[in-house]
């Protein structure tokens, strides 16, 4: 990662301000100077633009930069627009919510305790391709449909069909599938006449390695050196309806707010679609909240790409962002919705590592709950992140009461401390976000 220091980027977190287009700009600069952040911006509320910016390169060879038109792979922001698909045809008396996936694949394994509502909120149990270790060599052939069921559909149920949620792009894939079965159409065709013509939505597609396709982004990736290389160009029959779509993020806030004004879909449809199920998720999309505001949301990523498609309905403010490196996308998006609401962001910087005393780290060291549950320890005089599952990160200090993930994932640990230097607050910050640490 290049690392950059300006002596503008310090520390500090954004408050309340009237200039919100000049901040939302001075944070965007800094995650294209600081962390290499290329691809577009868009942030709208009450159907006026907010801040509307392009970054980088869409393609790095011939010197292309990035613009407002650029198109990008999407990854799964697709699932919501397979997720209307269905709707739509449940609506039309083609299909049922409740209909068992032995309806449209009669010989799918156990496909007679798997409802379409399943597959709709990932509660089938049906174990996600891309978690395969045999899908990758595989990804950059066209597979045939039949081929890429094959890869899944003899593995063991991760659980008992709706009793838990976990994430499956296979469950999005068979619904392209029961799109193609009830519609009599491809799953390509039926988006395109349904959604797609109908919304007015000249830049979104099902994406075609074959098709010539203007503006069209390159998705790259680093490799171990560091230098800039081609990401692995994958063969859309893998994502197909679970994440093979590409768009601009002009065209996604118009399909955001088609879908929130029942434009797409019956208010009924809509309300089935946005009610948050297991693990807050609904139909392809995501329900939770930024503190206070409630956000609809869902993020995409496909090798070289990233894509984040937030909307907050009681502000009525969208924020798209789609990148063609794999930058945070979310973290983006996340930040550029909490500077509007007046909530405290990071601004992208380069830390510095300092020495401090090794006694001091003893005060810090804990079970904690953040986001998640986290511990604190010492390692050869060192402060460690532990997580159960995952490898120990260090926490490098940049002050006595600030450290910073060594991963270089731009996240930090801050405490509050009283004069005896005991710990009062523990803060995460990271993702866009900063949440408090609770000792447990």
């Amino acid at each position: 990662m290049k690392r950059i220091t300006l002596l503008l980027l310090l520390p500090l977190a954004i408050t309340a301000q009237k200039n919100y287009p000049s901040l939302l700009d001075q944070y965007a600069q800094a995650e294209f100077k600081i962390k290499e952040f290329n691809g577009t911006v868009l942030v709208m509320q009450k159907g006026k633009p907010v801040y509307k910016k392009a970054f980088g390169m869409a393609d790095r060879e011939w010197n292309i930069p990035n613009t407002l038109n650029t198109k990008f792979r999407i990854g799964s922001v697709t699932k919501q627009f397979t997720a209307a698909c269905i709707l739509q045809l449940a609506e039309q008396g083609k299909l049922a919510i409740d209909d068992k996936l032995t309806k449209y694949i009669p010989d799918y394994p156990k496909g007679d305790s798997i409802t379409i509502h399943m597959l709709l909120n990932h509660t089938s149990g049906i174990t996600n391709y891309t978690n395969l270790p045999e899908f990758w060599p595989k990804a950059i052939l066209p597979l045939s449909t039949d081929s890429m069921i094959a890869l899944f559909k003899n593995k063991p149920l991760d659980f008992s069909p709706g009793t838990k949620w976990k994430y499956s792009n296979s469950g999005y894939f068979l619904l392209g599938v029961i799109v193609e079965k009830a519609s009599g159409k491809t799953f390509n065709a039926y988006l395109l006449e349904n959604i797609i013509k109908k919304l007015g939505l000249k830049n979104t597609l099902i994406d075609n390695l074959d098709s010539v396709l203007a503006y069209r982004a390159k998705g790259y990736s680093k490799n171990e050196q560091d230098v800039w290389q081609h990401a692995l160009q994958i063969s859309m029959e893998g994502p197909y309806s679970a994440g093979a779509m590409v768009s601009t993020v002009d065209d996604l806030y118009l399909w955001t707010k088609a879908l929130h004004n029942n434009q797409v879909l019956s208010a009924a449809s809509t309300q089935k679609m946005l009610t948050p199920y297991k693990d807050n998720y609904g139909y392809g999309i995501g329900i939770d909240s930024l503190k206070k505001h409630k956000r609809v949301s869902h993020n995409g990523g496909i090798p070289g790409f990233a894509s984040y498609l937030g909307y907050f309905p009681d502000d009525d403010l969208c924020v798209v962002v789609i990148s063609n490196n794999g930058s945070n996308s979310t973290s983006v998006g996340t930040a550029l919705a909490s500077i509007l609401f007046n909530l405290p962001v990071q601004i992208p910087y380069t830390p510095k590592e300092i020495k401090i005393d090794t006694a001091i780290l003893n005060n810090y060291v804990g079970k904690y709950i953040a986001t998640g549950p986290i511990e604190l320890i010492i390692k050869e005089g060192k402060l460690y992140r532990h997580r159960d599952g995952s490898p120990d990160i260090e926490l490098k200090p940049e002050s006595k009461t600030r450290f910073f993930y060594a991963d270089e994932s731009d996240r930090f640990i801050e405490f509050e401390i009283d004069k005896t230097g005991k710990m009062i607050k523990g803060w995460f910050i990271g993702n866009g976000d900063k949440v408090e640490m609770k000792k447990q």
